[in-house]
């Protein structure tokens, strides 16, 4: 699936959504909050992201996502925990 300038793998998106309550489509819009903190979240295999931002439903996200050419690909999402949400309050 294609939005805007992010992309995804629908099955993995269903997933995503029945285990953590948060749709892909959320997702990126949290990706565009402009006081998203950025931290590494890579596994040793692959250079990944992590944006906390806040969605417009006012949830506080955390999303997992990986620069791939003119697009970003998430790859997960979920409600930030609580520490995640002092790196954003501090940002």
């Amino acid at each position: 699936m294609v939005f805007g300038s992010y992309e995804w793998d629908t099955d993995k998106a269903a997933e995503n959504l029945q285990k953590h309550g948060v749709s892909f489509f959320e997702a990126a819009a949290a990706l565009q909050d402009p006081h998203a903190a950025y931290v590494d979240a890579s596994p040793a295999h692959e250079h990944r992201f992590a944006a906390i931002g806040l969605s417009p439903a006012a949830r506080l996200l955390y999303v997992v996502h990986v620069e791939r050419g003119e697009r970003d690909r998430i790859i997960s999402a979920r409600i930030a925990d609580s520490a995640e949400e002092q790196l954003y309050r501090q940002g």
